[in-house]
């Protein structure tokens, strides 16, 4: 599904990461770890083209990460950002963006799954918490049932009990491949594998 081989990624003459090679099963959830400036959230702009390897090769089901594939392979994958301040008012803004606006009944069982009332998905963001739309952008983002996930620190503004609600939720994607970024000890304990950098 996910393969990387022998990739470096070098900035400013800065080597980065240095001759990484994994493989990701299709449906299989891999959470890389390891400091700040490791380049974990890199490593998720690298699957989605947006940054190139110095060296190496990566494919994203089986198709190599280059121009002529670059639309197909971000067609199957959903980014969540680590940042959630975006430029939407609301949740079903943010849902219409997206494109997910016929999918609203979804996106409400998903937020009521991740303990978030149904109705908050009209409420300003600026009205709730950092964790809760955390928990609500996930939400739409699942809505979109995209073959691939990518979360970058997907539980930085979620307590313990958020964390195993979000857990619980995305254990039954059992067809859905998930790479994300954690310094959480408990997110890292529910991934099939651990990648530390």
């Amino acid at each position: 599904m996910i393969e990387l081989k022998n990739v470096s990624i070098e900035f400013d003459g800065k080597q980065l990461l240095q001759g990484l090679s994994f493989r990701v099963e299709k449906g299989e959830h891999l959470c890389i770890s390891g400091g700040s400036g490791k380049g974990k959230s890199t490593l998720l702009k690298l699957l989605q083209g947006y940054v190139l390897p110095s060296k190496g090769q990566v494919f994203v089901n089986d198709l190599p990460v280059a121009p002529e594939h670059i639309q197909r392979i971000r067609s199957s994958m959903v980014y969540i950002p680590q940042n959630v301040n975006l430029p939407v008012r609301h949740g079903r803004e943010l849902a219409e963006l997206l494109f997910a606006y016929d999918k609203l009944s979804d996106i409400q069982n998903y937020m009521e799954e991740l303990g978030l009332s149904a109705d908050q998905v009209f409420q300003n963001f600026d009205q709730i918490s950092g964790g809760e739309k955390q928990r609500m952008v996930v939400a739409i983002c699942l809505a979109l049932k995209k073959p691939i996930m990518l979360l970058d620190e997907p539980t930085s503004s979620l307590d313990h009990d958020s964390v195993k609600q979000l857990f619980n939720l995305i254990e039954y994607l059992k067809e859905t491949t998930i790479i994300s970024t954690s310094h959480n000890i408990d997110w890292i304990s529910y991934a099939d594998k651990e990648l530390s950098l």
